[in-house]
């Protein structure tokens, strides 16, 4: 038995050290090479190429060479998407990649222009549709500018308010280079935008309103007007209507309120705001009395507005003449005058004007009862 054993045993051995010698399985790699051409039938260079392997999500990039050609070495076995981007080209095809490449490798080669052709590719129109979403960017970034910069002005001027009097000079300095810089970029955004963009009235609105902010009040209403006819808007015809009373319209500057009020039948805030405006410009002009008319409009329309109802307390008072009566002078408070100051109470007993009302609801009595009185000043309101 014990030659077996010992033949059996170098048998054994015999076949391990064959087994040793042989190869152990392994992933298979190969390569994915080819050509690119342009939608002209020529070499395309710089293209990047993204090849995803679908199985496990692993990317390389690579990009064309000066001739078009590309190559990829170490790819695994399997299915891979392999996107073509550059220009108006952004393509995928998908290739399988097994063992049996592993010599040559997988070969893509990639003409646009046949692709084009097989599938009705338009590489004018898309030139064109790319053109288009460059223009847009463009105008969209010098639209996002101005707003910025509007944003800042209103920050500064918020600064403004509670500032030492020796910084108001230097922000006073930065606020008009604010709206001056949104002037360019909302003039830019306008330049940059097709005659029939959407976007056109909000740009045309917005740079109304930087011009206005500069105090170049013809420029506002244009613009604002142009922004009208594209896309009516309440909030539209109040802009119009301030800008109009800016440049001493009165009449226009009503007829523009007057559609801000009927625009939209549900909320009136715009056509108040408006009216409030006019009375404000001319108020902040010394024409008090031609302020009363607007004024008494918004608060007939917003029974509610304070702020109107202080305005038009104001230049209600401003018209106070006097008559001679039994030999001595008496005063003549127009009618409605300690009304509107009771009323601006009513709504805002601790409002930023209250103080002052107090003041001239008592001036007013005192008038009213025969009495002299001491001189109401009146501040220059602002708008809104």
């Amino acid at each position: 038995m014990k030659p077996l054993l010992v033949r059996t045993g170098i048998l054994a051995l015999l076949i391990a050290a064959i087994c040793s010698l042989a190869p152990k399985a392994s992933a298979q790699v190969t390569r994915l090479s080819g050509k690119v051409l342009d939608l002209q039938g020529n070499p395309y260079p710089d293209v990047v190429i993204t090849i995803t392997n679908k199985d496990n999500g692993t990317k390389y990039t690579i990009t064309t060479d000066k001739d078009g050609k590309f190559f990829q070495n170490g790819l695994p076995n399997g299915t891979y998407d392999v996107n073509f981007k550059k220009d108006n080209i952004d393509y995928t095809n998908t290739v399988k990649i097994d063992g049996s490449m592993s010599a040559t490798g997988a070969v893509m080669d990639m003409n646009f222009k046949e692709i084009a052709a097989k599938s009705g590719y338009n590489a004018e129109a898309a030139k064109k549709a790319e053109e288009a979403k460059q223009e847009f960017a463009a105008m969209k970034g010098h639209f996002d500018n101005g707003r910025k910069a509007m944003d800042d002005a209103t920050a500064t001027r918020q600064q403004m308010n509670t500032a030492p009097a020796d910084q108001k000079a230097t922000l006073q300095a930065t606020l008009n280079t604010d709206y001056q810089t949104a002037v360019t970029e909302f003039e830019q955004a306008r330049q940059g935008a097709p005659e029939k963009d959407p976007n056109l009235p909000i740009i045309l609105s917005n740079l109304g309103l930087a011009y206005e902010a500069t105090g170049k009040y013809d420029q506002a209403v244009d613009m604002t007007q142009q922004a009208i006819a594209l896309k009516p808007a309440a909030g539209l015809y109040m802009q119009l209507g301030t800008n109009l009373a800016h440049t001493g319209k009165i009449p226009e500057a009503t007829a523009a309120c007057d559609k801000a009020a009927t625009f939209d039948p549900t909320n009136k805030s715009q056509g108040v705001g408006c009216y409030r405006n006019i009375g404000i410009v001319l108020t902040n002009e010394g024409k008090m009395n031609d302020a009363v008319a607007p004024l008494q409009k918004a608060t007939q329309l917003d029974p509610n507005d304070a702020d109107a109802w202080y305005f038009l307390g104001n230049a209600l008072l401003a018209g106070t003449d006097t008559k001679k009566e039994g030999g001595k002078d008496v005063y003549v408070v127009p009618p409605g005058t300690e009304e509107a100051y009771k009323k601006y109470l009513e709504l805002q007993p601790n409002g930023p004007y209250a103080a002052e009302v107090k003041e001239s609801l008592a001036t007013v009595m005192q008038m009213n009862g025969e009495k002299a009185t001491t001189t109401v000043k009146n501040k220059k309101p602002g708008m809104q």
